[in-house]
């Protein structure tokens, strides 16, 4: 099972910044129609929109590297993707109830697929023991305190009678 990461170049002016990053910060900025954008009903909780001269000195391929772990990029969809200024939008395909048709608003760029997770393998069948005996219950603490009390009491009586026998 893979997912794919759209990459799309923002043709519309904005000054949105929508990543994961600004979420944790509890940032909730008022964005774009995206839905509109990208001709898909989209789940904006998943998207990060953003300036590339956010990135710094970092190329956007290489974030993308980063923070998505696609499977491999394309040596032509990391220059398409490395030559993009302005604003950025980056979707992964479970953000999309269908697929994408981008607008006026936004250029696909570059669709990579995501490494998945792979449940496919087996796995050797577990030793299967028994289960452990039950340790024998032990008498409730009141009853064990009973005990010691009757017990120090006798020696106490026991070592009043062996004084007054000495005495």
């Amino acid at each position: 099972m893979s997912d794919t990461l759209h990459i799309l170049a923002v043709n519309a002016v904005t000054g949105v910044r929508h990543t994961h990053l600004t979420r944790a910060r509890g940032e909730v900025p008022v964005l774009p129609p995206l839905t509109e954008w990208l001709g898909a009903e989209v789940d904006e909780g998943e998207v990060e929109l953003f300036p590339v001269k956010d990135l710094g000195d970092m190329s956007l391929s290489e974030y993308v590297t980063m923070a998505f772990a696609p499977e491999s990029i394309p040596p032509e969809a990391a220059r398409r993707m490395d030559a993009l200024k302005g604003h950025v939008l980056l979707v992964p395909e479970r953000a999309l109830w269908e697929e994408p048709a981008p607008g006026k608003e936004a250029t696909l760029i570059a669709s990579l697929p995501l490494a998945g997770a792979d449940h496919g393998g087996s796995l050797p069948k577990a030793d299967v023991s028994p289960m452990p005996r039950q340790a024998p219950d032990l008498p409730p603490p009141e009853t064990r305190n009973g005990s010691a009390v009757w017990v120090a009491a006798g020696l106490i009586v026991l070592a009043l009678v062996i004084g007054f026998m000495v005495a």
